[in-house]
């Protein structure tokens, strides 16, 4: 019997035969003694707890679990493997670190078996972010904290001098930084005046000494833009420039910044809140610094245009200056032309004032002719005949309508009288009434001796009733 323990440290039991033989006879018992799975898994457990009782492990941190009981399920791996953790309650409160999955920690644990499954796992007493992870965290937090605060903003970005009287350098004197830019500097404009504003790039106490140099460089007020460089290395390395009291010196800073850190895969956060980033020490001296060809081109090129405006200029004036010639005479003869000019305007204002006064007399004229024609006599004597023609036709028209509503009246007196009670009455009809005033309409309602009343058409008759016949007179007559 062989134990295996694959890639995730989950034990399983393979028998592996040793013999081709196709029979195979039993062993004896006594020879090999038979274990209990859970005997097995237990004394597995004691091994494992006895030659690891606590360790220390390095890994990246992976399917992370945090159920309700408040214990912590995960799993530590690198290139090839993987071991299942748990960190119980107790132990997981008392930690200041918040793990995440995708982070590098170490823990202390001690290496155990899960009886239940027979699984491998660490019981983790203790983690920690390990080094760049810790680093790699700090970063991101910081980073997100300044670019909620509007430090990283492109629109508070000041723009970099496109011909620099004066360059300024933060780094330190004796790295490659300087050399780079220098270099560049000289290749491409060597007339640049550079002063350099030393500080340390790298340890203890080198984010200060950045601060330092760069109020040293706004109190000297001489340079036209700032380069912050030093050359590349290790997170470590490069961490000054990770500095929130730096970050924050270059937000405020009056001067345009240029940062130049490491190489073009680091970013730092002073890359991201300077004024522009330049992938390396000599890119940065490549921006802030135009081509010395260049320049001599561009002014070349200005020279001329330069001497053939000042040449336009010229030739201008000129033309105008023999204009100007042209139109010079005597005074005498302006004299002259003046007064010829008055007395023509003189003719013309009279003419015009002669006809002006005609065509208001003409205008006059015609509004008198109308008001004469519309005097008010007429009109008045024209309404008052109206008003009398109208009074006859609203006189004639009420008597026809009194006509009609006589006749009308008339119609509906004669209608009326012919459905009355008193009509019928004096068309020979009675009305019977007994005892309670009740009109009788039907004969069947009455009985022998009872006392009727009948109104005729003159007069009231009181008899009573000697027979009752449910027969209608009326209709045997007819």
């Amino acid at each position: 019997m062989r134990v295996i323990c694959s890639c995730e440290f989950r034990w399983y039991l393979l028998i592996l035969v040793e013999s081709p033989c196709t029979h195979e006879e039993p062993l004896p018992v006594a020879t090999h003694p038979i274990y209990s799975v859970s005997d097995l898994v237990g004394e597995m457990r004691q091994l494992m707890e006895r030659s690891y009782p606590e360790i220390w492990i390095e890994g990246e941190l992976s399917s992370l679990s945090k159920p309700a009981s408040g214990h912590l399920y995960f799993s530590l791996k690198d290139e090839s493997s993987q071991l299942r953790c748990a960190m119980f309650r107790n132990r997981a409160s008392l930690s200041r670190y918040v793990p995440k999955a995708g982070d590098l920690v170490k823990v202390r644990a001690k290496i155990s078996v899960y009886t239940a499954r027979g699984d491998l796992q660490c019981i983790v007493q203790h983690i920690e972010d390990a080094g760049a992870g810790l680093l790699q965290r700090q970063f991101e937090e910081l980073k997100q904290k300044l670019a909620a605060e509007g430090l990283f903003a492109a629109e508070t970005k000041q723009l970099i001098p496109s011909h620099p009287r004066r360059i300024g350098l933060i780094t330190s004197p004796s790295g490659a930084a300087v050399h780079d830019i220098l270099t560049t500097l000289a290749r491409r404009h060597p007339g640049i005046p550079v002063t350099l504003f030393p500080a340390v790039v790298q340890g203890e106490g080198a984010a200060q000494s950045l601060r330092k140099a760069l109020a040293n460089a706004h109190q000297d007020g001489r340079c036209d833009v700032l380069v912050l460089t030093r050359g590349g290395g290790s997170m470590e390395d490069l961490w000054c420039f990770n500095d929130e009291g730096l970050a924050r010196d270059i937000y405020a800073a009056t001067i345009p910044i240029v940062s130049a850190v490491g190489h073009e895969v680091d970013i730092t956060i002073a890359d991201l809140a300077a004024d522009l980033r330049a992938p390396t020490p000599t890119s940065a001296g490549e921006l802030i610094s135009p081509e010395k060809a260049v320049l001599e081109g561009t002014m070349i090129s200005l020279a001329k245009r330069l001497r053939h405006s000042f040449q336009r200029q010229l030739q201008m004036h000129a033309q105008l200056t023999d204009q100007i010639a042209s139109r010079l005479a005597h005074p005498r003869y302006k004299l002259a032309i003046q007064q010829h000019n008055i007395s023509r305007l003189s003719n013309r204002l009279q003419l015009a004032s002669r006809n002006t006064q005609n065509n208001q007399m003409a205008r006059f004229n015609r509004q008198r002719q109308r008001l004469m024609q519309q005097t008010p006599t007429r009109y008045l004597k024209t309404s008052l005949s109206k008003t009398i023609a109208s009074q006859h036709q609203l006189q004639n028209a009420m008597q026809r309508q009194l006509r009609i509503l006589e006749q009308k009246h008339a119609g509906l007196g004669s209608q009326l009288d012919i459905v009355s009670p008193l009509g019928t009455l004096q068309r020979g009809f009675a009305v019977a009434r007994d005892s309670k005033a009740n009109i009788v309409r039907d004969a069947t309602q009455l009985s022998a001796g009872q006392r009727l009343q009948i109104a005729l058409s003159k007069g009231e008759v009181e008899c009573d009733v000697v027979a009752v016949s449910a027969v209608n007179s009326l209709v045997n007559n007819r």
